[in-house]
């Protein structure tokens, strides 16, 4: 369904001479600046820096650093550039009622024809193809500089792509809107999003924050189109709404200008020319604010035909009705309110389908292993897997390994290149003579990859021993301070405390290094450097050692008289464990020990420290009278004695202040298989098992007129805690108390103060950690093919 072809012609012809005389703004859907918001939000929520660590040899992942931006700042910077120069922004509309070829309005292509164009012309081609090669080089070329701009060029390239997908959640690109002076929507997230006042800054933040919806896997289907073959064009149209309300979905099958299309309007289509959303499909209209307040405004929600918004259309005054096509008698209009309820639906699909496009392009779920044949020890068997999985696609092409040296020059290893077609759970092999100097085998792709033609994939592989930093201590370096003191003494009353603590600004922590294979770690360390938070200011007041032999903070092979180091110890002596502003806790400890390795892998282990030891025991006694009694027993002596052990440990991969909690501030159940940290307590503390949360007893025993009475009381949570769901982990902290009360009422004429005795403050215990790795760290060695070590920390 279209709109009147001489309205549309006429205003784009116009529009098209501005833009390429520079006379008209462009027809953007969102801002720039928030294409690129959208899409750093989508790399978050991707699967990428998870793929690019653990499958392609990037271990700084989307932080990854080219030419001064990181990975997931070139997604942004390619969303950002696509509109430019703006004449490429013609080519950023789909009508999902129309066919692809004619889709994208009289003077621009579809933008599923767009995203997949193999020469956009101005402005580069940067689409789907382009971001296939580079990928491609990215894998293969034998210059790490070159490598890297092409992981640049890929990741450009898809936030080129990401944008048109992002534009398909804009209702003017979706519904023959061309906007050519100001489209509502879109200006009204571009003012939140450009807003200097924080209060409407967040609000586009808190957009950005909402739950996204991924794109199902089911929905990349064959296009059958020549022009737009890769399945990733049914994220902007599965091809299956035709204009009812029985073909439209809301679900993650659909696409995303099937949804936007069908379910909203822009500016100059409300309720005109598209047979949905429809007048049919408002519900009773609601006043706000109240109807009595001032500024109150009727509001009418879409409560049928897809997903309820509260906010979907208003009621306008004359004035207000002009600036919308149709509207001006007994119309409606669209404001702030309509725009930002229609934006909590369509910018989060619009960075989930983002995200979606990431997860999609960079799949590849096979595996391969390289290992000297069991016939020819000189020999090696490559051999490339696809697993039984549902998710697993068809593998049709060809499959090369690359070697690369220490150095990081790749090229193809000869001989160990295979052209085969691998169906779900199938694998075939290929042997070859191995290559000397080997760093990492690099395994690249070429082909139809399921539903995809020209498609690219691929996995790097370290050979290197696997060198691991094995914690074994972490002790107070200072002796204990012990302490007595009266804190009151007078006729009726005397409490005695006695307190332990240790400082823990001055601290020794060491271990040793392991290696994966039968060799010693230290030939293969090439760098051993301690890591710290990175809002710390300020010169690190800790001490590396290796081998007994000061380094500093960091140790580089050949800038040190210690050659091959064996064991390690960090001492620090810190002004205060925490530093930062007011009300931000800034650790001056380091969190980690970063070792690489001569083969080039880099393993990054947290810390485990003390953060506070304390340890009280209190005794006291007291009398009173007491004149609601009978006269034997109006006077009252009692005595009690408590005791409190406390303490905290700081994680190195804890939050910010080194807790053990998400980054939603959650804790896990004591039946997760792991939590926010890569360890686990073990043993007892003070006689009681990890895990222990309990409360017993009562000091409120001595009431009434009693004679005498005694009684006690305990709590105890040793690294856990009571939720609403039962108990969960706090790993970073264990307290337990006891108390004991006795007394007796005698007259008055025969009463005195008792003696309250000692107080003992118990010893302060020694605490054990597991190393317990997290999925992440496992599935680092198991794609290594490496045992992680076992070990336990004491501190002390």
């Amino acid at each position: 369904m279209t709109r009147p072809n001489g309205i549309v012609t006429t205003i784009s012809v116009a529009a098209v001479f501005g833009l390429v005389l520079g006379t008209c703004a462009p027809v953007y859907s969102y801002h720039p600046e928030t294409h690129r918001a959208i899409s750093t939000t989508a790399v978050d929520r991707s699967d990428l820096d998870s793929i690019l660590r653990t499958r392609l040899g990037v271990d700084e992942g989307i932080l990854f650093a080219i030419n001064g931006e990181m990975v997931r700042a070139w997604v942004g910077i390619g969303a950002n550039l696509e509109d430019a120069p703006p004449i490429r922004s013609l080519n950023h509309f789909h009508s999902p009622l129309q066919a692809w070829a004619d889709a994208g309005g009289p003077l621009g292509q579809s933008s599923v024809y767009w995203q997949q164009n193999p020469n956009q012309g101005l402005g580069g081609t940067w689409s789907w193809p382009m971001a296939r090669q580079r990928f491609f080089d990215f894998l293969t070329l034998p210059m790490r500089a070159a490598r890297e701009q092409a992981l640049a060029d890929t990741a450009r390239a898809l936030g080129q792509v990401m944008h048109l997908i992002q534009d398909a959640a804009s209702p003017a690109h979706t519904r023959e809107d061309p906007h050519l002076i100001r489209d509502g929507y879109e200006a009204r997230i571009e003012e939140l999003r450009g807003s200097l006042d924080a209060a409407l800054r967040a609000r586009f933040d808190a957009l950005l924050g909402l739950p996204s919806t991924l794109p199902a896997a089911s929905a990349f289907t064959s296009t059958g189109d020549p022009r737009a073959p890769v399945p990733v064009a049914r994220l902007i149209d599965s091809d299956a709404y035709r204009g009812t309300a029985q073909t439209y979905a809301t679900g993650a099958q659909a696409g995303l200008a099937e949804y936007t299309s069908g379910g909203y309007v822009s500016d100059d289509t409300i309720f005109l020319d598209f047979p949905l959303p429809r007048r049919g499909s408002l519900g009773p209209p609601l006043f706000d604010p109240p109807a009595d307040a001032p500024g109150a405004r009727r509001y009418f929600p879409k409560t049928a035909d897809g997903d309820t918004i509260t906010h979907f259309v208003a009621e306008g005054a004359l004035y207000e009705r002009l600036l919308f096509r149709g509207q001006m008698l007994g119309g409606f209009i669209l404001d702030d309110k309509v725009y930002e309820d229609y934006a909590a639906q369509l910018v989060p699909r619009a960075v989930g389908y983002s995200a979606g496009l990431l997860n999609y392009f960079f799949r590849g779920n096979f595996d391969f292993t390289v290992d000297a044949s069991s016939v020819d020890p000189g020999k090696r068997v490559l051999t490339i897997s696809i697993p039984p999985l549902l998710s697993a696609e068809t593998m049709d092409g060809t499959f090369t390994l690359h070697a690369e040296d220490k150095d990081g020059v790749r090229g193809p290893v000869p001989g160990a290149s295979l052209t085969t077609v691998l169906p779900r759970g199938a694998s075939a092999q290929v042997l070859f003579t191995p290559v000397s100097g080997v760093r990492a085998y690099v395994l690249a792709f070429r082909g139809s990859l399921g539903s995809e033609s020209g498609a690219v994939t691929g996995k790097v592989k370290l050979t290197g021993p696997f060198v691991s930093v094995v914690q074994a201590i972490a002790e107070f370096a200072a002796a204990e301070e012990r302490t007595t003191v009266t804190d009151v003494d007078n006729s009726s009353t005397i409490v005695v405390v006695e307190r332990r603590s240790k400082d823990e600004r001055q601290q020794r922590a060491g271990g040793t290094f392991v290696s994966s294979t039968m060799s010693a770690p230290g030939p293969h360390l090439k760098r051993v450097s301690l890591e710290f938070d990175s809002r710390m200011v300020g010169a690190p007041a800790a001490r590396l050692l290796l081998d007994d032999v000061d380094v500093g903070v960091a140790w580089n092979r050949g800038d040190s008289m210690v050659e091959s180091p064996s064991k390690w110890e960090i001492r620090v002596d810190l002004p205060a464990f925490y530093g930062g502003a007011a009300g931000i806790l800034v650790p001056n400890v380091p969190r980690f020990v970063v070792v690489e390795t001569v083969e080039g892998l880099k393993v990054k282990t947290p810390l485990v420290w003390w953060r506070s030891a304390t340890s009280l025991g209190e005794a006291r006694a007291g009398r009173e009278s007491v004149t609601s009694c009978s006269p034997e027993l109006q006077c009252e002596e009692v005595i009690s004695h408590s005791t409190l052990l406390h303490a905290l440990v700081f994680f190195g991969d804890g939050n910010a202040d080194g807790r053990d909690v998400t980054s939603a501030g959650q804790r896990q159940p004591l039946t997760a298989a792991h939590t926010a940290v890569g360890f686990i307590p073990t043993g007892t503390v003070a006689g009681h098992g990890v895990g222990t949360v309990e409360q017993t007893g009562s000091l409120n025993c001595f009431a009434g007129c009693s004679p005498a009475a005694s009684c006690s009381t305990s709590t105890v949570s040793i690294f856990a805690e009571s939720a609403p769901a039962g108990l969960v982990w706090k790993k970073e902290e264990f307290s337990v108390s006891f108390g004991t009360l006795s007394g007796v009422r005698k007259p008055n004429n025969v009463c005195a103060r008792p003696s309250a005795g000692q107080p003992a403050a118990p010893d302060l215990p020694e605490l054990r950690f597991r190393r317990d790795y997290l999925p992440a760290e496992q599935s680092r060695f198991q794609e290594l093919g490496v045992t992680s070590p076992e070990y336990e920390i004491t501190l002390r």
